[in-house]
């Protein structure tokens, strides 16, 4: 099942409290966010990939060669882009308040660029199989934008 983000941020803090073993840690890290999309759940809530930081910063120096191995097979398998945006995370330090970003992540703007949506839909009309030709501000069912509360 899913958590949400309260509970997953509980049990990540839990496990990565000071007296827990930095190699069980690690594993729990690797189980937790590992794998290709893992790394997007950290660069999505700033609170988890804050925990990470503060205890890898915490990791003791003689158990921090035991677990850099493990730690980097789980972060080596994300993608580029999102190793990118958690480095520049981590270096912009957290966001005020401990939750999200209250600058845009590296990569994405802070608002919908229109043009940029507009220029793509003929293209996903065609991929549908819809009129292609369709006015943009017809919806598919043929009801105007701003009466989609009225056919509710």
């Amino acid at each position: 099942g899913a958590l949400d983000t309260e509970e997953a941020a509980r049990r990540m803090g839990l496990v990565l409290s000071p007296g827990t073993e930095p190699a069980d840690a690690a594993s729990w890290i690797e189980g937790f966010v590992g794998g290709g999309s893992g790394g997007l759940l950290l660069v999505h809530d700033e609170r988890l990939l804050g925990l990470v930081d503060t205890w890898l910063t915490g990791v003791p120096a003689e158990s921090f060669t035991d677990v850099l191995p493990l730690l980097r097979r789980t972060f080596s398998a994300y993608e580029p882009g999102v190793r990118r945006s958690l480095g520049e995370l981590v270096r912009r330090g957290p966001a005020a308040g401990g939750g999200t970003a209250t600058v845009p992540t590296p990569g994405f703007g802070e608002d919908l660029d229109m043009a940029r949506a507009d220029a793509v839909l003929p293209v996903v009309r065609l991929l549908l199989g819809l009129d292609p030709d369709l006015d943009q501000d017809q919806r598919p069912d043929g009801l105007p934008d701003d009466s989609v509360e009225a056919a509710a």
